[in-house]
């Protein structure tokens, strides 16, 4: 075991193991590599980080600076591209670079020459990204030897590399290369993770070979990304190694080297950043592993890049799509948009892990692209008597001055109310409006509130092969009769129902939560009780494209007084998310001249940045030629 300075242990500790608390598991993950002298990208494939399997696949090979692709280094950024970044050459003053949105399809590799115009430089090797939130950038990390700096450790045993850095938001545009880390020693190889509430790198000091002298691999904190960073006194690991990834999965991290030398890796695993424990007997890396790099992907997502066949044709780099930024903050989901007034609302799922979720939340916006959370709106677990947990897909309709809030909890459909639309929310019968196990072939979830021109009040609801509906009496917290059932083509949940043009229109999600493939069906009806038909073209108008997966389970909104529709929804969260970790989105919804919906992109934004959005003033929203 080693042991670590309890200073810079105790910084670590604390938020980390809060961090794992609120995260939802990801235990799916890549291992990059290259085989010989650089021959192209491999990958490695394991679901605990211990048991790795090579796909059998070479995925990119390298054409640009000496041709070479070794120390790739992937990264997936907030928008869904994964960007790789690799050695070029023994010798080079650039590094290689390409991106992809599903690990399969790469963009023509580039060259980046960011030291080709600096007298001296020897290389430049090892490459890695790291996306700093705070200030919404990238930064490209690299260790190169320069003639002439750094005098002090200068040696003819070896060479005198620095970890340099820059930073783009967008691989065209690179702030010019300056020093990131200098320990006082040479070192190669620097890793950068985020571990808690604070960033470490880990590096190895440089070789003297001659001497048969090993330089060991280091670490060093700080609180921001670009630093500066505190070297801690004591190596991590003092035997001949090289290569350094850290693998951070909920509470535990974990550490990858590479024993170059004998030609074995080594992990070793640390749940305090005090104590490390060598676990190298239990991990097995695949045959011929080299420095490489861990990240965490989607499960479904390894199971398509194993199977999938190398593409041997570029992809166009406009074909590379980014994902638009989430609506809200954090993780929401099964989000419900309406409108009161002149202020739009979303009341979403509040995401937790395995859908434990206990509370709802409200968000406001005057103009559907400035959104602030509110405040609570109910508390399930203090609030209720007959339910404390799953609370899930609210939704809130206003009638004669008083707000029903619908939700579902713990398998169950209940009802509160408000004389705002902010709450808070109060129970309104002591007990479930539809319980658990009512009778029908169907969950008893996902509720949808609809009154309709007459003044007749229904209630939408369902998981299974039938959407579901009840009247409700004018007091909204009674059924009025029977329940009826709606045939709904591969309905799955989340029935959303709104009239246009004298016609009902039917909208629900396929599949389920947790898939890649969730996605948004539709039909019209010329009644709120159906029959719903469906059509046989552009039937799917919302579905998974690019790094949007999971796109469901949506509402919709009309602008007051136009005919401008909005659709709010949710997809796997980014980088990695899964159908326990989402995030709400907002796309503009349009009709065709026979009053179709018209499938909708999830890769474009409503708005594009400095729009005013949709303001609503005397009741209408704004006139647009």
């Amino acid at each position: 075991m080693l042991r670590l300075p309890a200073f810079l242990a105790g910084a670590l500790l604390a938020p980390t193991l809060a961090l794992a608390q609120g995260a939802a598991p990801l235990n799916t993950w890549l291992f990059t590599s290259f085989r010989g002298n650089g021959d192209g990208l491999h990958l490695a494939a394991s679901d605990d980080g211990v048991a790795w399997k090579d796909t059998g696949k070479v995925y990119l090979t390298s054409t640009v600076g000496s041709g070479l692709m070794r120390d790739q280094h992937i990264m997936r950024g907030p928008d869904g591209i994964f960007r790789m970044v690799w050695t070029t050459g023994w010798n080079d003053k650039g590094i290689g670079y390409a991106a992809s949105n599903d690990l399969v399809h790469w963009t023509a590799p580039r060259y980046l020459p960011f030291f080709e115009k600096v007298a001296g430089v020897r290389n430049a090797w090892a490459p890695e990204t790291f996306y700093d939130e705070d200030g919404k950038q990238f930064i490209i990390t690299w260790s190169s030897s320069i003639d002439g700096r750094f005098r002090k450790t200068a040696s003819r045993e070896r060479m005198n590399n620095r970890t340099y850095v820059v930073t783009t938001r967008d691989f065209e545009t690179f702030s010019e290369p300056k020093l990131f880390l200098d320990p006082g020693f040479d070192h190669i190889d620097t890793t950068i993770a985020r571990v808690g509430g604070r960033y470490v790198a880990v590096f190895k000091e440089g070789d003297r070979q001659k001497a048969k002298r090993w330089g060991p691999l280091h670490w060093a904190v700080a609180d921001k990304p670009l630093g500066p960073y505190k070297l801690s006194p004591r190596p991590l690991i003092t035997e001949r190694a090289e290569g350094p990834t850290l693998m951070v999965d909920g509470d535990t991290t974990r550490l990858y080297v590479d024993f170059y030398a004998d030609g074995r890796y080594g992990a070793y695993e640390t749940r305090d950043w005090v104590t490390w424990t060598d676990v190298s007997g239990k991990v097995a890396v695949a045959p011929g592993q080299r420095h490489g790099t861990v990240l965490p992907v989607p499960a479904w997502l390894s199971k398509d890049v194993a199977a999938a066949q190398p593409s041997t044709t570029a992809a166009p780099a406009n074909a590379i799509a980014a994902a638009p930024p989430p609506v809200l903050e954090g993780f929401t989901a099964d989000p419900s948009i309406r409108v009161f007034g002149d202020t739009y609302y979303i009341y979403p799922t509040s995401d937790k892990p395995f859908w434990q979720t206990t509370d709802f939340s409200a968000w406001s916006s005057k103009n559907l692209v400035e959104w602030k959370k509110e405040r609570m709106v109910l508390d399930v677990a203090h609030d209720l008597k007959w339910a404390k947990v799953e609370a899930w897909a609210p939704d809130a309709i206003e009638r004669n001055g008083t707000w029903y809030f619908y939700f579902c909890a713990q398998g169950n459909i209940g009802v509160a109310t408000a004389r705002s639309p902010l709450g808070p929310f109060v129970d309104a019968l002591g007990k479930p409006l539809i319980p658990k196990g009512s009778g029908v072939g169907s969950n008893t979830i996902d509720p949808y509130p609809f009154i309709d021109d007459d003044g007749q009040a229904y209630l939408y609801y369902g998981n299974g092969k039938l959407g579901n509906v009840y009247k409700l009496k004018p007091d909204m917290v009674t059924l009025d009769g029977p329940v009826h059932t709606i045939e709904l083509r591969d309905h799955r949940e989340a029935p959303v129902v709104f009239k246009r043009n004298g016609k009902y229109y039917f909208m629900w999600s396929i599949d389920d939560a947790r898939s890649p493939n969730y996605r948004v069906g539709w039909g019209v009806a010329d009644s709120p009780l159906g029959p719903v038909r469906s059509p046989d073209k552009d039937f799917i108008v919302l579905q998974k494209k690019g790094p949007a997966v999971g796109t469901a389970h949506h509402s919709v909104v009309n602008v007051p007084g136009t005919d401008r529709w909005y659709a709010a929804y949710h997809r796997h969260a980014l980088p990695v998310g899964s159908g326990y970790q989402r995030e709400t989105l907002l796309v503009k919804m349009e009709f065709d001249a026979d009053g179709a919906i018209r499938p909708m992109d999830p890769l474009t934004a409503p708005f594009k940045p400095g729009d005013v959005g949709e303001p609503i003033v005397s009741g209408k929203g704004r006139h647009r030629p």
